[in-house]
């Protein structure tokens, strides 16, 4: 039977989940090889003999391209600007992550000073030409993208002029030139990648999508290669940040598209699930083997961003789900800070040596590692058995953490083991909360969805933490990041900086770039094989003369008219009444981006077959402890084995696969006949 395939390669695992005609599941899961990213895949598929079924489709979703930037392993980066703004990635904003920190230090751009370029040609803001491009001017840079080439070195060009969103004519030549005097160096050019105003995020995101442009062309060159091998000649595409997906082919010229690509997955999947439960609120918990990423989901849809920080001062300028990340893994390293306070992240073991438990070489304490001495994840099931975990291996490390903290040398492991839960947890709930102030939202109207390998172990604490009564467990919460990318609709979006004022706005001209921007956008869902109805979303980003900020206006249905702009200016009173409480009718209001979104919806409509047995047993009884509570004796069940609508009371530990979820004393566990668990806290 046919497969339709999802696949997440994360830090630490690589996951698969696939849909046959059959309405019947399939899955997957191998240990990532981050040095060669595509070998992982290659094992992922050979374990449902992918090789041997047909294929009907595959959606990839990466953290190549995240990992590429956090770690600072991308491509040397030479920034060609308009003679004068070289150092615009440098001078940035004057705002600070931390206010009151006397230390904190900016990270650096993405591209050294000496290899920036300014190169004298200058269009103003109006589009016109005020200094021409020379050829002499093209013939010195590319003298100078000469002298900076070095042998082995990987080098790629950002191309980011004034105000060349509206006239990208000198960008074009300086690209074309640069093509034609060196073919193998990668280029971007900011028309292209962010074609926005605000130049210090459009060069930032430029430089990114620079950046990381060589290491996910070789992914990709990866991917294909295992493709050819396996045979499988069925399309391929790329999750993107925005929740979409691309064909392989398109997608390595895009690569700032594919930034958040394996946070995407989960967020999606989030989506998904609250949809066939009905939830309209949730926040997503995604906390596997590297990170927690926390989503939100309002109105049952996922919620969208024009920007995204890689790390605060490095902004980049493309439509993604909201998602924040922290460094609160399975594989989140335990330490003790010079005051003496215990941590936990953001330094993780990731796959390789990996937590101690796994007895790969790992010396420093982990999540995991303090989650197993507790009790609650089987050593001799982890991963459905592929790996044996030593319980007794990260004793030891565990009692001097104990011990640095005051515990009595018999209590020190115990003691250690929870300060590191607990730790993750309120690391995780405080995340959580600062998303919910940022957003104006109450956290006890939401519903927590929480999977990845680690999220169901700790979800419970969390919501006590957050005051949220009830959670909903994916199925296989271990996949699904790898189930969002099988899930994840087609979209496109785009975004066009414009000029106008309700006092005296060209309607004609905004008229005339929707309508190109929805056909340009209409014609990439094509090619990238959608044949249904898409869904149309148009909207503006609007603001008052003079404000810093703008706020997203949707736009009525039909052409851009003279009563359309009125009819936006009225909406964008209410919405800005809204969101500040106040309101200024008198004041223009100014029309900053437009924005176009075509969504190709999926026909993906899957089921989960349940267990008929009405009264499941325990598989097994083990002494697992609960915090206040030292070790109680809890019963075991295998999810597969319990049936629609059974119910139970923690303490009670449920296992599958690739996940484990703790029900803590008090609280209530239901299986949903959709397949979900649905968790009450007391």
């Amino acid at each position: 039977m046919a497969l339709r395939i999802g696949i997440d390669t994360g830090g630490t695992f690589t996951d698969l989940v696939a849909y046959d005609d059959d309405a019947t599941f399939v899955y997957g899961k191998q240990a990532s090889t981050p040095g060669d990213p595509a070998r992982a895949l290659s094992a992922v598929l050979a374990e449902v003999d992918a090789a041997d079924r047909q294929v009907q489709s595959m959606v990839v979703g990466t953290t190549v391209a995240t990992n590429a930037l956090l770690q600072r392993h991308g491509a040397r980066v030479l920034l060609v600007t308009t003679a004068g703004f070289e150092d615009v990635p440098f001078i940035g904003r004057l705002d600070k992550e931390e206010l009151y920190n006397l230390h904190w230090r900016k990270p650096a751009p993405l591209v050294n000073r000496r290899d920036c370029y300014g190169i004298p040609e200058r269009v103003g803001h109006d589009g016109t030409v005020l200094v021409p491009l020379t050829d002499s001017a093209l013939k010195d840079l590319v003298a100078f993208v000469a002298s900076r080439q070095l042998a082995g070195e990987e080098l790629a060009v950002a191309i980011c002029l004034l105000f060349s969103y509206l006239t990208p004519e000198h960008e074009q030549r300086i690209k074309s030139r640069l093509q034609e005097r060196f073919p193998k160096i990668s280029i971007s050019v900011s028309h292209e990648v962010s074609p926005t105003w605000r130049e210090y995020e459009r060069s930032s995101t430029t430089i990114g999508d620079a950046y990381i442009k060589p290491v996910l062309q070789s992914f990709i060159a990866g991917v294909q290669e295992t493709l050819v091998r396996l045979g499988i000649t069925a399309p391929v595409s790329m999750l993107k940040s925005n929740g979409g997906h691309l064909r392989l082919n398109a997608a390595v010229d895009q690569p700032a598209q594919f930034l958040i690509s394996g946070l995407a997955g989960g967020i999606v999947a989030a989506r998904h699930y609250a949809q066939l439960a009905g939830v309209d609120h949730a926040f997503s918990l995604d906390m596997g083997g590297t990170s927690a990423d926390i989503g939100t989901i309002q109105g049952g849809k996922e919620r969208y961003l024009g920007e995204f920080q890689v790390s605060f001062g490095i902004p980049i300028s493309v439509t993604c789900v909201d998602v924040a990340t922290l460094g609160a893994g399975g594989g989140s390293i335990a330490w003790i800070d010079k005051g003496g306070l215990l941590q936990v992240g953001p330094r993780s073991a990731g796959a390789d040596p990996g937590p101690i438990c796994y007895g790969n070489g790992g010396t420093e304490p982990t999540v995991t590692d303090a989650n197993l001495v507790l009790g609650r994840i089987n050593p001799d099931y982890f991963l459905g058995g592929q790996i044996a975990l030593d319980p007794a291996a990260p004793r030891a490390a565990l009692s001097a953490i104990g011990q640095a903290l005051g515990a009595e040398p018999d209590e020190a492991v115990e003691v250690a083991a929870h300060a590191i839960v607990d730790t993750a947890n309120e690391n995780m709930a405080n995340q959580v909360k600062l998303i919910a102030v940022d957003r104006g939202v109450d956290p006890r109207d939401f519903v927590l969805i929480p999977f990845g390998g680690a999220g169901p172990v700790h979800a419970s604490a969390c919501a006590r933490l957050l005051s949220i009564r009830r959670m909903l467990i994916p199925p296989h919460p271990g996949l699904s990041s790898a189930f969002g990318a099988l899930a994840a609709n087609w979209r496109v979006d785009r975004v066009r900086t414009i000029f106008g004022r309700s006092t005296h706005l060209n309607v004609e001209i905004i008229g005339e770039w929707l309508e190109a921007l929805t056909a340009s956008a209409l014609s990439e869902l094509r090619e990238d094989g959608f044949t249904g109805e898409p869904i149309l979303l148009r909207s503006i980003d609007m603001r008052y003369a003079g404000q810093n900020y703008e706020r997203p206006i949707s736009l009525p249905a039909g052409p851009f008219t003279t009563e359309a702009a009125g009819t936006m200016v009225g909406r964008f009173s209410r919405v800005h009444d809204e969101f500040y409480g106040f309101s200024l009718e008198d004041e223009p209001v100014e029309f900053v981006n437009l924005r176009v979104t075509v969504i190709g919806p999926t026909d993906l409509q899957p089921s989960v077959e349940l267990s008929t047995t009405q009264e499941a047993e325990p598989t097994a009884w083990r002494p697992v402890s609960f915090h206040g509570r030292s070790y109680l004796e809890t019963p075991v069940y295998r999810r597969e084995l319990l049936g629609a609508s059974f119910t139970l009371t923690g303490p009670v530990i449920i296992e599958e696969p690739d996940a484990t979820t703790v029900v803590h004393p008090g609280d209530t566990l239901i299986v949903r006949p959709d397949g979900l668990l649905e968790l009450r806290v007391e």
